[in-house]
C-alpha cells in the first residue's frame, strides 16, 4: 500500500533545536506529513540533502521542502567565526540558498522554504524565513 508525505525537512542535529523545531511543525501542521532528516550543518552537505531528498520524493511524493539552518552552528565554526551576527546571518542565508538552487536544478516544480533558526537570550529559539 503506497504511503506519501507533502513535506522533506532538512535540519541540524543540535539538540538545542530539537524541541523547537518539533513545535514549529507541529504548529504549522508539518509534523506527521514529512520525512525528516537532521544532518551536522544542517544544509552544509549538499549531496547528501539531495540523496535524501531524492529518496523522499521517489517513495513518498514529496512536493514541498523545507531547509532550516541555524545561528552558532559548530559544523560551521560556531558564531565566534563571523565578525557581526548580520555577516553570520548573511552567510547561512548564502547556504541555504546554494542548497535551494541544487534542489531546484533537479526539481523545478518543488516548492522551497529556507529558514534561519536562533537562540534568543531568554532561551527561546526563533525561525526566519529567508526569502530572495
Amino acid at each position: 500500500m503506497p504511503h506519501y508525505c507533502k513535506y522533506f525537512i532538512a535540519h541540524c542535529i543540535d539538540f538545542r533545536f530539537q524541541e523547537a523545531i518539533k513545535d514549529h511543525l507541529a504548529k504549522n501542521g508539518l509534523l506527521g506529513d514529512c520525512d525528516i532528516i537532521s544532518i551536522a550543518g544542517g544544509v552544509k552537505d549538499r549531496d547528501f540533502i539531495l540523496k535524501q531528498l531524492d529518496v523522499s520524493v521517489s517513495l513518498h511524493k514529496s512536493r514541498e521542502a523545507v531547509l532550516i539552518n541555524h545561528i552558532d552552528c559548530g559544523a560551521y565554526g560556531g558564531s565566534g567565526k563571523f565578525s557581526s551576527f548580520e555577516a553570520e546571518r548573511i552567510f547561512h542565508a548564502k547556504e541555504l540558498e546554494k542548497t535551494k538552487t541544487r534542489i531546484l536544478e533537479k526539481y523545478p516544480s518543488l516548492k522551497v522554504k529556507i529558514m534561519l533558526a536562533k537562540i534568543q537570550q531568554s532561551g527561546k529559539v526563533t525561525f526566519e524565513e529567508i526569502k530572495a
